[in-house]
């Protein structure tokens, strides 16, 4: 009897203790397949604000071109309207002018366009910067090889690299951008600490 109610004690030992591997390895694959989801979802994000960044520095250099060739433009113009008012040819004069005033407003709008570009340029350099920490975040929420302390660490010294490279004093010129990115690199590390913290 004794031992009869032994063997069903340890049979009941061995069910449980099967029920809880298949449990947890049930459980790491989930967390696998999410982990694997969320790296192709942030690898994705990462190459769109790639090609984003191509494309605008591909704007600014078309941009500073037209700059180029209106300022040409506007000189020779002016030159035009020198020669125009020492020849008294008044008629010759009045078009070289407006030839030359066309010529100044096309290279103000071709400088606007070039600094719009660089700033989308800029702005799409950072944000590759935000979403590979992002990436590296999700990676290690969803590691099973780090405990929490260890992931906490992980994810600080992720955010320290990301911040030198993003925070403002690094972008002369660029101040505002930078630090609204830089804010937003911060919201996110956040968030990845208070998961961390729940979980």
């Amino acid at each position: 009897m004794v031992n009869n109610e032994m063997n069903w004690n340890f049979t009941n030992a061995a069910i449980n203790a099967q029920k809880t591997a298949a449990k947890k390895a049930e459980n790491n694959a989930r967390a696998e397949t999410v982990r694997r989801s969320a790296a192709q979802a942030a690898e994705a994000k990462a190459k769109k604000a790639q090609a984003a960044a191509k494309k605008a520095n591909n704007q600014a250099r078309q941009a500073a071109v037209e700059r180029s060739k209106a300022e040409a433009a506007a000189a020779r113009a002016a030159r035009a309207a020198a020669r125009g008012e020492t020849s008294n040819r008044r008629n010759k004069t009045n078009a070289a002018n407006r030839a030359a005033k066309k010529a100044a407003e096309n290279a103000e709008k071709a400088q606007a366009n070039a600094e719009k570009a660089a700033a989308n340029a800029k702005k799409a350099q950072l944000n590759v910067l935000i979403e590979n920490a992002r990436t590296q975040w999700l990676n290690v929420i969803a590691s099973n090889k780090m405990n929490k302390n260890a992931k906490k660490k992980r994810g600080t010294s992720i955010f320290r690299k990301a911040s030198l490279k993003l925070h403002p004093n690094r972008h002369r010129g660029e101040e505002d951008l930078a630090t609204e990115s830089f804010k937003r690199l911060g919201s996110l590390h956040n968030e990845f600490q208070n998961y961390i913290n729940q979980n």
